[in-house]
């Protein structure tokens, strides 16, 4: 690998574990270029700006048919298994963290709200073959990690448990189940 393509990649890395773990407008281009011990000029040089940079860390995310492609049984596993797997320490960058944290931004939310949909809902809507069932999975999704990383619900179990693993069994599962038509929000 050439010199310049490993301060690239460090670059990107330092800019990835910043921007998902506290945020795009939280991040200075200095505190990316320092942590990846490379000058901030090369920011520019290698991504453009900060948002370019930001932007190239949105393709670190997997998409959701990487990681469950055949029909909802395997769609609720693999969702189970994205939990599960999660990091979870202070400072280690999840995708669902770099949502969280930045889908709100003025100057990069709807960048992340475009990947999300491009990555993830788009996705779950064809796996699931309804729309209406995959904007409940994302809501579980990510109301599961709102409230497991803020609220500190006493009711949640401890993630990795085998409690754990089964409440978000049922609650992805509940997302998917036949209920009332949703609502329209025109």
């Amino acid at each position: 690998m050439t010199k310049g393509r490993e301060t690239r990649d460090r670059l990107l890395d330092a800019g990835r574990r910043l921007f998902w773990s506290r945020g795009y407008s939280n991040v200075s281009v200095r505190e990316i270029a320092q942590t990846a011990e490379a000058d901030v000029a090369l920011i520019s040089r290698y991504f453009g700006s900060k948002q370019k940079l930001f932007e190239a860390t949105l393709d670190l995310v997997p998409g959701i048919e990487i990681c469950a492609p055949a029909g909802p049984d395997t769609l609720v596993d693999a969702l189970v298994e994205l939990f599960v797997a999660a990091p979870r320490a202070a400072g280690l960058p999840s995708p669902l963290s770099l949502i969280l944290l930045n889908v709100r931004d003025p100057e990069v939310g709807e960048i992340v709200r475009a990947a999300y949909r491009r990555k993830w809902q788009a996705p779950m809507d064809r796996i699931v073959d309804d729309p209406g069932k995959g904007a409940l999975l994302s809501a579980v999704l990510l109301g599961v990690s709102l409230a497991e990383k803020s609220l500190e619900l006493p009711g949640i179990a401890a993630p990795g448990s085998a409690c754990y693993e089964a409440q978000l069994r049922r609650m992805f599962a509940a997302a998917l189940a036949d209920g009332p038509e949703p609502v329209s929000r025109a």
